[in-house]
This record gives structure tokens, sequence and C-alpha cells, in this order.
């Protein structure tokens, strides 16, 4: 039997695999943040997407042996250029970094200690972490936490949170998936989340064909094969919003790009990953409706895109017209889109109301998380 790469002598303990195309500007910083921090048994692995700025030139002036840079002699998309990356990668563990993204100092000190103190069970965990929002400058602007609607109730670990140094919590891993399908979400920020080789290869690799978040497909598949899954409450990386990053362009695709990866997922996320969360195919057809279709178009709606909201209507219609015309979210949304500006303040009026309420109940569920 050959063994796996992970499994040589010579693996490196960590793979940081960061995919690009045309973020000359950004990812000299990116590595220079993965470096400062220099950890043992680091290895830093560049997919570039055949671009057609000066990105290669930057990563070939960044003079450390720890880097490995391969071109693509095409733009193979950007799904197929996660997997592309993900099959340089010798490590051991693994973390996929976006070429505009950073980690934040201490990041992988942090991420270093808990794999440790976890000892055995490490083997079978995934891991991240909370991010700051970070614009096109580097300034701060915000942060994304841990999802709470899949993370409530999840069990504080104060062992493990006192050998990383910031709160860690835990959720055995099938229970999280099952929350995630429910609800079509992915559990973890995506340039925080850390795994096992292993793992990795378990689930299949990022393989999916998917157009916007192949990392959430992927983290589906992950989940199906893992036991544990933590997250450390603290941000220890940034993540870049500006023009050229994904939300934009899925703004300008009008959504369609989420739609169509949601509504693929439906019918295509294997049969493995629904018996390990314990879900019949069909509870993935009532989610894309009510969350994808339903509810995002509410949201949409209040936010004034009002060409979003019906069109994710019609594309629900397409797709699941029986669910979609059932559906009483869908009935309310469909009437505000008809009363025109006055629905666009309703709509507003009602997502207020319902954030307050899950602020409310979040806060109580935190209250009486078992410590």
């Amino acid at each position: 039997m050959t063994p796996s790469i992970a499994s040589l002598p010579d693996a490196p303990a960590l793979s940081v695999m960061i995919p690009n195309y045309n973020y000359g500007r950004y990812i000299a910083e990116t590595i220079r943040s993965v470096l400062d921090q220099a950890p043992p048994g680091l290895e830093i692995v560049v997919a570039d997407n055949a671009s057609t700025d000066d990105s290669v030139a930057v990563v070939r002036g960044i003079a450390d042996r720890r880097i490995r840079l391969e071109i693509n002699p095409t733009n193979v998309g950007f799904a197929p250029n996660l997997e592309r990356v993900a099959q340089m990668a010798r490590g051991r563990r693994m973390l996929l970094l976006s070429s505009d993204d950073r980690m934040a100092p201490g990041a992988l000190a942090a991420y270093v200690r808990l794999e440790a103190a976890l000892g055995p069970l490490a083997e079978r965990a995934v891991w991240g972490a909370a991010t700051n929002v970070i614009d096109a400058a580097g300034r701060t602007t915000g942060q994304v936490v841990a999802d709470p609607k899949l993370w409530r109730g999840a069990r504080v670990e104060p062992q493990l949170s006192a050998a990383v140094g910031h709160p860690v919590r835990s959720l055995p891993a099938a229970q999280l998936l099952r929350r995630s399908l429910e609800l079509l979400r992915t559990p973890l920020p995506f340039a925080t989340t850390c795994y096992p080789r292993a793992l990795h290869d378990a689930a299949g690799g990022y393989t999916g064909g998917r157009l916007i978040n192949p990392d959430k497909y992927f983290l589906w598949k992950l989940m199906s094969v893992a036991d544990t899954v933590y997250v450390i409450d603290h941000p220890l990386f940034d993540y870049r919003v500006h023009d050229a990053g994904q939300a934009p362009q899925e703004q300008r695709s009008g959504a369609l790009k989420h739609l169509t990866d949601q509504y693929v997922a439906t019918f295509h996320l294997p049969a493995s990953v629904l018996e390990r969360a314990g879900l019949e195919r069909g509870v993935l057809a009532a989610a894309f409706v009510e969350h994808d279709i339903a509810l995002r178009g509410l949201v949409a709606l209040s936010q004034g895109q009002r060409t979003t909201a019906r069109r994710g209507v019609h594309f629900g219609l397409a797709a699941y017209p029986e669910q979609t015309r059932a559906n009483r979210k869908v009935w309310a949304l469909r009437a505000l889109l008809a009363l025109g500006p006055a629905g666009t303040r309703i709509a507003r009026a009602m997502r207020g109301r319902a954030e307050t309420r899950w602020a409310a109940r979040a806060s109580q569920e935190d209250d009486a998380t078992p410590r």
C-alpha cells in the first residue's frame, strides 16, 4: 500500500495553501503574514491561476525556501484551483488561505497550542476561529464570528481555552453537520479552517465544481468524516472585503452563482454525508426554498434589491415549483414585491424585528450553555 504524502517522515507539520488569481497587490502581504509567525514545519504552497498581473513576479520575489509556486497554464476556474493547491500540499495538517487575506500575529501559535492540547483527538478534529473584516487598505471594519444558529449550545472547553489563551468551544461534527445542512450554511469562516490531511483525503478534497463557495461544500463533506469541530472565539485572521472579491462578484451576478451552488447541493451532496447528518434529501430542498429563496429574498428586498429578490423567486419556481409555491414566506415575499417601494419598507421593518428576536434568543441560549 502506497503511503500518503502526509505520512512520509519529512512531511511538513502544516501546509498553508494559497490559491491566487490577479491579487499581486495583496499576495505579498498575505504570505508575509504567515512567514512572520515562523512556526516549525511550515510550508506555503501557491497555485497561481494564470494571473495576468504581477502576481507570479511578486511571489518569486519573496526569497524563502518554504514557499512553492505552481502556475496553471490556463485559468481553470476558482473551485478547480482550490483542488490544485490542495494537491500541492504535503503537510499533516492543511489550511486554505485566500491570497487577499491575512493571518493575525499569533494565529498559528494558537493553532499549535490547540493541537498539542487535543493530543490524539486532533487527528479526527477540525477547527477554526473568528476573523476580523478588513477593507482594501487593511483597515478593520467588522468581525465574523461562528454562526450562532449553528453553534448554539456548544460546549465551552475550559482546559483547551486555558491552553490556547482564547475561549474554545466544541460540537460533535455530526451535530454541526446536521445544523449546517438544515440551514445550508457554512460552520466556520473560510480562511480559518484547519484539518488533517487524512480527513481531507477521506472527504474527497475540494472536488464538486462549485462556482462561488466550494469551501462550504468541502466543509460539509469534511464534517461527515470528522469526530469533533472546535472554534476559537477570537479573531485570528483578517478577511478582506474589496471590489474584486468573491462577495462583490456574487452581487454583480445577481446572486445567481450562490443560488446555483445551493441548488446543486440539494441533489449532488453525497448520500454518505446525509446519512452522517441523519437527514433525508428532501430536507435540503426545503432548506433551499426556505432560506435561499424566501429569507434571502426578503433580506434583499429590505436592502432595496428588488430585482435580486424577484430573480430568486423565479429561480425557486424553476428549481422546486411545488415547494416554492407552498412556502408561506415566499408568498409574503411575492406580496411585498407587488407593493412596490412600500413593500421594501415593510420588509426592512420585518427584518429588524426578526433580528431583535433572534438576538434575544441567542443571548438566552448562551447563558444556558454548559461550562
